[in-house]
């Protein structure tokens, strides 16, 4: 069994849905992953920068506490020799200088226990050599210049000031190590962050391919069902108006088999009863005949248009010149389901107008309003003739048109109401604008 157009084309658009759906995961995923990925490598990054700017504070630091030890050492010598107490405050803004540096680099290398311990033993040193330096500016500050330069010539202060610059040296040596280590793995994290990167536009460009050609393959598939939905909308509309116009044929066959019973009919109440049933019939005709003038409007019914049509065929068949018809009705379109009953109402009620609503001793006049009222539609019929006996209602009367208006108005889920008129009688059908 062959499948339905709709059914293949429901299949391919679903199927192109899915592998778009499929696409915009991997690609949400891949997005989500490589972010993830990179934050942790940049994480990873500025820790290995912040390693190498650490390891050079240190090697900074140390430098400078040599030469804030070497600036206290110049200034002893210069004082020694020439007495000025000038190179007296060079000496202790040195002094100063040293045991700060030497204090940020202690607190630098806190996490490495050997820098700590070599730091430690060049505490020591510096305090030797700054003792000398505090007794030799003690000799000469007594006058005493030969006594400071014997301090000197003793080489306590000299010896020191070795072993500072050799634990130093080896401080700065194990530093610039680290750092090396420290800018090649920083050399490394750089080069898996351009990977990443790398790799990352390789994913997108994999992904834009992708997605061009999934949207190339849905337009495709998009443009197909198109061109298989307008063949079978034309074949169903075809099919539609084809129905119609059949029915509108069968009901015409119909109505004129009742119009040749009604004249056979020897009796007055039956050719009558026939001629109600003939005008009910062909108002239905007249809606399958509207439905397949319609064209392209498949499951509409344009009510404002039949409702004026309608009525003037109705008052052309009476055969009156006389009367006076007033149409005001607006051009809705409503469910091809509320056809049949709105036709069957509107024939009934300008029916029942044209039969007991035209007066002998002035220009008969009906009047048919057919519109939207607030939420509502409203289908109103008035004639001005004799109007109504006091307490009719739809459902007391014996009137079968009246008792088939009131149950086609509730199958419109409306109402039928008879509305209070100075001259004749007014009726309405009112019911809600939701498809039935």
């Amino acid at each position: 069994m062959a499948r339905d157009p709709i059914e293949i084309s429901g299949a391919d658009r679903q199927g192109a849905r899915e592998r778009a759906f499929r696409l915009l995961a991997a690609t949400v995923g891949a997005l989500f992953l490589t972010f993830a990925s990179l934050g942790g490598i940049f994480l990873w990054y500025d820790s290995a920068a912040r390693s190498v700017s650490h390891t050079h504070q240190v090697r900074s630091g140390i430098s400078d506490v040599l030469q804030a030890l070497s600036d206290a050492e110049s200034a002893q010598r210069a004082y020694v020799l020439t007495g000025d107490r000038m190179f007296v405050a060079q000496v202790n803004a040195s002094r100063a200088k040293a045991e700060h540096d030497l204090q940020a680099v202690t607190a630098l290398t806190e996490d490495n226990r050997d820098q700590q311990a070599r730091l430690q033993i060049l505490r020591t040193q510096m305090a030797k050599r700054l003792s000398v330096i505090d007794q030799t500016m003690a000799a000469r500050a007594a006058g005493a210049p030969v006594a400071a330069i014997r301090i000197i010539r003793r080489g306590e202060g000299i010896a020191a000031m070795a072993e500072i610059r050799r634990l130093v040296a080896e401080l700065d040596r194990t530093e610039a190590d680290l750092e090396a280590q420290r800018v090649e793995r920083a050399g490394a994290i750089r080069i898996l962050v351009l990977l990443t990167l790398v790799g990352f536009a390789g994913l997108l460009a994999w992904l834009f391919i992708r997605a061009l050609r999934d949207i190339n393959l849905d337009r495709e598939v998009e443009a197909d069902t198109a061109e298989r939905l307008r063949a079978l909308l034309a074949d169903r509309t075809l099919l539609l108006d084809e129905v119609n116009h059949r029915v509108k044929n069968s009901l015409q066959q119909i109505a004129s088999v009742v119009r040749l019973q009604s004249r056979a009919s020897e009796h007055a109440e039956t050719r009558e009863a026939l001629d109600k049933t003939l005008t009910r019939i062909m108002a239905v005709g007249r809606v399958h005949e509207q439905l397949y003038k319609a064209g392209g409007q498949i499951g509409l019914f344009d009510a404002g248009a039949y409702a004026e049509a309608l009525a003037h065929e109705l008052v052309e068949s009476m055969g009156a010149e006389n009367i006076v018809l007033e149409t005001k009705v607006e051009p809705i379109l409503l469910d091809v389901r509320q056809a049949a009953p709105l036709a069957l109402i509107l024939n009934e009620l300008i029916t029942n107008a044209l039969k007991y609503g035209c007066p002998t001793n002035r220009t008969p006049r009906i009047q048919v309003t057919f519109g939207t009222d607030g939420d509502d539609y409203r289908l109103s019929v008035s004639d001005n003739g004799a109007g109504l006996p006091e307490g009719f209602t739809p459902k007391k009367t014996k009137s079968l048109g009246m008792r088939a208006i009131d149950a086609l108005a509730r199958q419109l889920g409306g109402r039928f109401e008879i509305e209070d008129a100075e001259v004749g009688a007014r009726f309405a059908v009112v019911f809600p604008r939701s498809t039935v």
